[in-house]
């Protein structure tokens, strides 16, 4: 066993996130000690390097070594319960212990919060467990009835068991709830526990229950505080994610509160720090260009060819951003190079292909106009899909099909609307022949834009019709890492994600313009604004960073080269970063900076042969509400430097596929053996074979709850019927 060490708590920065304290500690076992009646505060734990690395992390954080007043834990009462996140509303996040020190002032007690680290595989074994008691709940109805009717001896009972609506389902609902969100944050999270102690120590244990839904409840007989420690590591208790966790920091009000001026991530003004300005390009002054936060509601363009620093630079602005002024973050990158980040922030980091959590992407919020939602998804499919000279007609194809899938729900099952869609081709490009569908050329071609469309629908995690609330993802900030989908499916996966933040972005006021309250990063850009100035996504980009400017949205778009974002859109955009340009694209990167005093092909020049991490900006500054554009300069970029390595996880593996069995039989329920059968899904044969001699035939790798056709093959052709069936299910046919 580990030798422990106990830290008083002696100043800390005010405004102090709580999560930069459990951010810090991530990956190590750490207690919070409330003693009670001195009305101190401790951190306790086994990590060599603690008291450096929180120091550290946390300019204004001071500590000592030393020991609690009541150093025999007597009385010690342990618990571990769960928090109810999901009623928190946005830019609300009160802690849970907030008056304890008031409550208990000159009490016998004290309070021990354990925060220990558990394993992703841990948090899945938990989830599955959760899951199948709740699947288990049903209703129950039981009746017990005389044997003869009107006989003085017979009785009427109806005995019946609700599970839906109790509190148990509350608590099954809310358990589930928080597995989710630790899915999202890639298995980051504690088991946390509650150890009361002191002579006082009932008192301090209904103060817990007051606060936390504790679900067990003990009685210990160490006494000793390394004992205790060591069985709250070993101790099973309920995962919290990391939002929950932070939400139980708190100190007493006698430590003292130190204000910090011109910290690393933002200056006294809240400006965001771009790096140091280089005279003639070159030559280091030291001086620090900064920008206030509110011009980038007028969009910024980085470019550059690859290893020279954009995607640092990006983290480096929106990390300072999200810490300065807590605006919501929203990033799509085909790498993994923003996970990191995205954890650092108490943002969700969502691995696409990786994750367990599900996703309806054709869901729609309620706070949206649907008619504007659906078309705003049409629009982005088309242009996402690579269809050439069939873009327009593809659109009014989904356009056409949407209006239907949306007409009596705002979350249509993902199979439903593209079963529509493939009705719409069908109907508008095509002629139904039987069973099959004959396309026109401009059907075969839209078909062919979607294929990836359907592809994507055989993933279990998008192929569901219940799916995470997108919006209170976006409120607690979102990090898309699509490392490992295809670059064929990337364009698609950015334009449902990107079609989410739009309809997220409509919902705000036009009060916005003297704040960022949404920044919205797209690496690769290109991926669905392509260089075509007249294509609708490109015209419609245009008119949203307008509007952006008005309703506090930033956008930041990453691109290579800045000739594959439409001309009309870098004109747009008044912040730019360029970074060293390619001899082709050195031209027209040129002629959108803002230089004076100097020959252009000199400018031209100095952008093909930038060092990595210097590059061309052109900016604004606000003065007395006035927003100024000033001469273009070279800047070297400051670096995004995480301030600890963070763990995030191991990629959750997906639950395996299941298996569905079918029998089929005749109208006298006699088994019919070696009858030929196909099954389909969303026209795709993903089985052939034919029945046992006992009627059944069996169909692994079904997504679970999903609806396939089986095609079960008659005599003559004419004999052949179709069926219905359920993936991971018994189902049963007569034939």
């Amino acid at each position: 066993m580990k030798s422990i060490t106990t830290l008083e708590v002696l100043s800390i920065p005010s405004g102090l996130d709580p999560r930069k304290l459990v951010d810090t500690m991530l990956g190590s076992q750490f207690m919070l000690c409330h003693d009670l009646p001195d009305s101190r505060t401790f951190i306790i734990t086994e990590s060599d390097d603690a008291m450096p690395r929180l120091s550290a992390c946390m300019p204004g954080l001071k500590l000592r070594r030393a020991e609690p007043a009541m150093r025999l834990f007597s009385n010690a009462t342990y618990m571990t319960g769960v928090i109810n996140a999901g009623k928190i509303r946005e830019g609300e996040s009160p802690p849970i212990l907030r008056d304890i020190y008031d409550i208990f002032s000159g009490s016998s007690a004290g309070l021990l919060i354990s925060f220990s680290p558990i394993t992703p595989k841990a948090v899945k074994e938990i989830r599955r467990r959760v899951e199948e008691a709740a699947s288990k709940k049903t209703l129950r109805l039981t009746k017990s009835f005389g044997n003869k009717a009107g006989a003085s001896n017979s009785s009427d009972s109806v005995q019946m068991e609700l599970f839906y609506g109790s509190d148990e389902q509350q608590v099954l609902l809310s358990l589930i709830q928080m597995l989710t969100e630790i899915s999202l944050s890639n298995g980051t999270c504690y088991k946390v526990s509650f150890i009361a102690y002191g002579d006082s120590a009932s008192a301090v244990v209904n103060y817990v229950k007051s606060r936390v839904l504790v679900l067990e409840e003990r009685r210990l007989k160490e006494d000793m505080l390394e004992g205790i420690y060591e069985f709250s590591k070993r101790a099973e208790a309920m995962p919290l994610p990391y939002s929950s966790a932070s939400r139980l920091i708190e100190f007493s009000p006698r430590i003292a509160r130190e204000t910090l001026v011109g910290s690393r991530y933002h200056c006294a003004d809240g400006s965001v720090e771009i790096g140091d300005y280089l005279a003639g390009s070159v030559a280091s002054t030291n001086e620090k260009v900064s920008l206030d936060p509110r011009v980038f509601n007028l969009g910024t363009v980085i470019s550059g060819v690859p290893g020279t620093g954009k995607t640092n630079v990006a983290m480096n602005m929106v990390d300072q951003i999200r810490k300065g002024s807590n605006s919501k973050i929203v990033v799509i990158s085909p790498t993994s190079e923003w996970n990191q980040l995205g954890v650092g922030l108490g943002a969700k980091v969502i691995r696409l292909y990786s994750s367990e959590v599900r996703f309806n992407l054709f869901k729609c919020d309620s706070r949206i106009n649907i008619e504007r939602f659906y078309e705003n998804l049409s629009m982005l499919l088309a242009s996402a899909s690579n269809a050439g000279p069939y873009k327009n007609s593809m659109e009014k194809s989904l356009l056409y099909a949407f209006q239907k899938a949306y007409s009596s729900t705002r979350a249509p099952d993902p199979i439903d609307v593209y079963e529509e869609i493939e009705n719409a081709v069908a109907e508008q490009h095509g002629k139904r022949v039987g069973a099959s569908v004959r396309y026109t050329k401009h059907g075969e071609n839209i078909m062919a834009g979607l294929e990836n469309l359907r592809l994507m629908l055989f993933k279990e995690q998008f192929a569901y019709q219940d799916g995470i609330d997108f919006a209170r993802l976006i409120d607690e900030g979102a990090v898309f890492d699509l490392s490992e989908v295809s670059n064929n499916m990337k364009p698609f996966f950015y334009a449902l994600i990107l079609n989410q933040v739009y309809s997220i972005a409509d919902s705000f006021d036009e009060m916005g313009n003297e704040s960022l309250r949404l920044a919205i990063c797209l690496e690769e850009a290109q991926l669905v604004f392509g260089e075509d100035d007249q294509s609708a996504a490109t015209m419609d980009l245009k008119q949203r960073i307008q509007d952006f400017r008005k309703k506090g949205i930033g956008l930041f778009l990453i691109t290579h080269n800045i000739t594959e974002i439409s001309i009309g859109i870098r004109r747009l955009c008044q912040i730019k970063l360029y970074f060293r340009q390619s001899s082709d694209t050195a031209r027209y990167a040129c002629s959108d900076l803002l230089f004076t005093g100097e020959e252009e092909d000199t400018i031209r020049d100095k952008l093909k042969s930038l060092d990595q991490g210097v590059c061309a900006l052109s900016y604004i500054t606000i003065e007395d509400s006035a927003r100024i554009p000033r001469k273009s300069i070279f800047v070297k970029a400051s670096q995004y430097l995480p301030a600890s390595q963070k763990a995030w996880g191991s990629k959750p593996n997906s639950s395996p596929n299941a298996c569905a069995t079918v029998t089929i039989t005749d109208s006298d329920l006699k088994p019919k053996a070696h009858v030929k059968v196909a099954v389909f899904y969303i026209g795709e044969m993903v089985y052939q074979g034919e029945t046992d001699d006992n009627g059944l035939v069996e169909v692994k790798s079904t997504l679970p709850n999903r609806p396939y056709k089986m095609h079960v093959f008659g005599a003559k052709k004419k004999d052949t019927r179709i069926f219905g069936i359920i993936g991971g299910k018994s189902n049963a046919i007569r034939f």
